[in-house]
């Protein structure tokens, strides 16, 4: 046994040694003797007898049948305090969900951040390639326009160019049709 154990027990066992009878009990018990010892004065032939074996074996047992169980309520363990022990554990259960509650928050925090910076990557990589894609589309517009202005610029050159002969070639018709006129006598209408 423990050192607290025995003192436990040294407390219970002075308690019980300090325990007094009260008035009632002990003038039942001094009533009782003295109505015995009346009897063995007045019939002298009365005399006790031994109780029997089997007599003797019962108030054995039941002494030790009491003994045990003062023993058993003396040295047995307190009951439990049933709300101080609901109190304990549920002040370990909140400061461990409290613990816990951070470092799921963290870990959420950080798993909301992976998949932002993911999704953000991909936005990226998506918006890139839209817009080379559309960048591209608008270089070939561009070109298939440029190409469009410089056959029109190429065939209104021709057109002019066509145009100037056909003035030149009108010139000097009207050039040569003059001088031809110019050489004929003035009084000739054609």
């Amino acid at each position: 046994m423990s050192k607290i154990d025995e003192n436990e027990i040294l407390r219970r066992l002075e308690l019980l040694s300090q325990t007094q009878p009260s008035c009632e009990a002990t003038e039942r018990a001094i009533n009782r003797a003295r109505l015995c010892f009346k009897w063995g004065k007045v019939t002298r032939s009365y005399k006790l007898k031994s109780p029997s074996p089997i007599i003797k074996f019962a108030a054995a047992a039941v002494l030790l049948i009491c003994a045990g169980f003062l023993a058993g309520r003396l040295f047995a363990p307190q009951p439990i305090n049933v709300e101080q022990l609901r109190a304990e554990i549920e002040t370990s259960l909140k400061s461990s969900l409290a613990a816990n509650c951070e470092q799921i928050k963290d870990e959420l925090y950080q798993q909301v951040r992976r998949d932002l910076t993911q999704f953000a990557a991909q936005t990226v990589a998506a918006s890139t390639t839209v817009t080379d894609q559309r960048l591209i589309e608008l270089i070939q517009l561009i070109e298939e326009a440029r190409m469009r202005d410089r056959v029109r610029v190429a065939t209104a050159l021709e057109q002019i160019e066509l145009n100037r002969l056909q003035d030149k070639t009108q010139l000097g018709n009207g050039l040569y049709s003059l001088a031809t006129r110019t050489n004929e006598p003035r009084g000739t209408i054609p």
